[in-house]
């Protein structure tokens, strides 16, 4: 569907690239002022309508201002990024803006103490390059859940279907970016936080081997992955609506010259390496439609998508060798590692908020912050909280220094048994499910929690991994059935029921593939991106590539995790 209220003008801005919209204003097509305003206005249609956005940045119109007093004075850019609005998830910091991890009591703390004193380091390097953040997005609670909902700002809903959740925990991100209400945003990823609204919202999505992104402020102060964390490690990544827009930013934050590299002490000083980039000749890649972590076995949507990229890829030359990881390191074998090195402790059961106060009193629940002691538990959280508890009732927690070193050990094992594998068999990289089945409904997030083991699992190698759009659910599709029969014969009753209510209704959403590479071999997965997209979009017809012409309806949850309803902008002013 066209959208009838946006300009000829604005579609054509929010449908091009970083690159064309760069060329644009080096050839005075359009100034960094009017593409920002375009992108305020698509922004405030898409928020109405998602609840995507935490804050604005108010300074936004100004930046973009002297972007275009210094390209007429200088006949320069500032930066390969120049004038490009972007959005950035509600924990970077920002200078006077609210950091609130989706907690009513730091939000309510930060407007008090009026914000953030500076700003992330990636805020620092996109400004340096001339981005111009317009938005902060709003994530899930503390980010422990994919789902799209917290207690300070409410559930954000798929730009594609207000009824279905955009994944998260970079849950804005993906709604934003998904219907071009952002170029570019940047969101975190330690279970599939960035891949997984990128999936559900038919865009590109990022995930760095953990510390190549920055998470610290410019005092280098960092509000996740702090001193001796040293289990699985979030990072952050981008998230765009085109892979060559995800290496426009990621070439620009790891610049030689970058804050990035220059002022983060954990960054490694890895500069962005075009020639790797650059390589030519055909790619060695494995592959796995079903097997491998992928839980539950992928829903036929995702087999053909898949399937007609591996047979488009070996048409082009490249090199398919079939690849399973699970038969390297068994899934039986990393999933208790998985779930000590997530879990850290005890977590609450639904709808028990007392206990979980206590919990928190007593530092037995995996908080990052005091703030859940007052705050409500969204059900999200509590739904993930009981999925980590493990077959046998309580999470597996280290007791001990020794018990804590030998779960690291073990886990070091298993990355280093299956990088030798990939080495042995000459993978480049690793083709596989991004997700088993397209975004569910918002109300069904809490049943799903053991789906994330999908995208979760790469962050426990600590490998670069990214997702892509490869295709659409189809009516053809739905016709077929879903065969549960490989999946293990203890699958909860509730996980079976959501998954295939997730499938429901479901013609029109995205799938996407992901893409796995090699620890600090980012640019070797961006440049098999490429291709995929390069090779796989001319025989996916129904790609999704009409994020500027979405014009999804207003609703919103009635309460935190509920089926979202339809309401009017006047019900939302209103509250």
């Amino acid at each position: 569907m066209a959208a009838s209220s946006t300009s000829e003008h604005d579609l054509n801005l929010l449908s091009l690239p970083i690159t064309h919209l760069i060329a644009a204003q080096m050839r005075g097509e359009v100034t960094a002022v009017e593409i920002v305003e375009c992108y305020l206005r698509r922004a405030e249609q898409i928020h109405t309508a998602t609840n995507c956005f935490t804050c604005w940045v108010p300074e936004a119109l100004d930046e973009a201002a002297r972007a275009d007093l210094y390209r007429e004075e200088t006949g320069k850019l500032l930066g390969c990024l120049h004038g490009i609005p972007c959005t950035i998830k509600d924990h970077y910091a920002m200078k006077g803006l609210p950091v609130t991890m989706g907690l009513k009591t730091m939000r309510d703390r930060m407007h008090e103490s009026g914000g953030a004193r500076h700003d992330a380091v990636a805020v620092m390097a996109l400004r340096a390059e001339g981005a111009i953040p317009i938005a902060k997005t709003n994530m899930t609670q503390h980010g422990d859940t994919w789902g799209g909902g917290n207690p300070a700002y409410g559930d954000t809903l798929n730009s594609r279907n207000t009824l279905r959740t955009p994944g998260g925990s970079s849950s804005g991100e993906g709604a934003a970016v998904g219907a071009s209400a952002s170029v570019f945003g940047i969101g975190s990823d330690v279970g599939g936080s960035v891949r997984c609204p990128a999936a559900f919202s038919g865009v590109a999505g990022f995930k760095p081997t953990a510390q190549r992104f920055s998470f610290g402020w410019e005092d280098g102060r960092t509000i996740l992955n702090k001193p001796g964390d040293y289990g699985v490690m979030a990072t952050g990544g981008p998230l765009a609506k085109h892979v060559d827009d995800l290496v426009q930013v990621l070439n620009a934050t790891w610049s030689r010259t970058s804050p990035m590299l220059n002022i983060d002490t954990r960054v490694p000083r890895i500069p962005f390496d075009e020639q790797m980039l650059a390589k030519a000749g055909p790619l060695t890649i494995g592959y796995h439609v079903d097997g491998g972590y992928t839980n539950p076995s992928p829903c036929p949507s995702t087999v053909r998508c898949i399937e007609r990229a591996v047979e488009a890829l070996r048409d082009a030359g490249h090199h398919l060798v079939p690849f399973d990881p699970n038969e390297v390191v068994p899934w039986k074998e990393l999933h208790p590692i998985l779930l000590a090195e997530y879990g850290h402790g005890i977590r609450p059961d639904a709808g028990d908020s007392n206990r979980a106060r206590r919990k928190v009193r007593e530092g037995s629940y995996s908080s990052k912050s005091t703030d859940t002691d007052v705050d409500a538990i969204h059900p999200d959280l509590a739904g993930m909280a009981k999925a980590s508890r493990g077959p046998g009732g309580l999470l597996p927690i280290a007791t001990s220094t020794a018990e804590h070193h030998a779960i690291i050990a073990q886990r070091d094992q298993q990355r280093d048994m299956l990088s030798r594998h990939w080495r042995n068999a000459g993978l480049d990289v690793l083709i596989c499910p991004a997700w088993a089945f397209p975004a569910p409904p918002v109300e069904e997030v809490r049943n799903l929690a053991p789906a994330v083991w999908t995208t979760q699992a790469w962050n426990y190698f600590d490998v670069p991994a990214g997702v892509l759009p490869i295709g659409r659910v189809t009516v053809e599709d739905l016709h077929q059935s879903w065969n549960f029969e490989v999946d293990p014969p203890s699958i909860e009753p509730d996980f079976r029921d959501a998954c295939l209510r997730s499938r429901e209704n479901s013609e029109g959403m995205p799938i996407a593939l992901q893409v796995v590479g090699q620890p600090w071999r980012e640019e070797n997965v961006l440049r098999a991106m490429l291709e995929i997209e390069r090779v796989v979009t001319p025989v996916a017809r129904e790609m999704p590539r009409d994020h500027h012409l979405l014009e999804p309806i207003v609703r919103r949850s009635p309460t935190m995790g509920e089926r979202p309803v339809e309401t009017s902008d006047i019900d939302i002013l209103a509250r």
